[in-house]
């Protein structure tokens, strides 16, 4: 069977029969570890990375764990911001999510 380097990048999911929806993600990588703790050690290199990934990833899920990682270690101002940017990423995965986290945020 052939595999290529763009198969680690394919989400796969938990499904919830019953209820007929998506319940989760079952195969986070790494990756998304590997960057939320690089951006939270306040590594100046990570958060330039975590920066281009936001915006160029090919995979919205990494776009998307960029910008949380980002948003940890943010004050709340600055996290509607990131996320206010984010909506118009390109991505309808991203956009969604940031308009849910700044619904939150608005509520804080």
């Amino acid at each position: 069977m052939h595999a290529n380097g763009a198969q680690g990048l394919l989400d796969q999911y938990r499904f919830d029969v019953e209820k007929d929806e998506i319940a989760g993600v079952i195969s986070p990588g790494g990756n998304e570890t590997f960057m939320r703790v690089a951006v939270g050690l306040g590594c100046e290199e990570a958060r330039d990375l975590a920066h281009t990934f936001a915006r160029t990833h090919p995979s919205d899920r990494m776009r998307l764990v960029a910008l949380e990682a980002q948003a940890a270690i943010l004050d709340p101002v600055e996290r509607d911001q990131l996320w206010r940017c984010a909506e118009d990423s390109g991505s309808r995965l991203v956009a969604r999510e940031a308009t849910r986290r700044r619904m939150v945020l608005e509520r804080i």
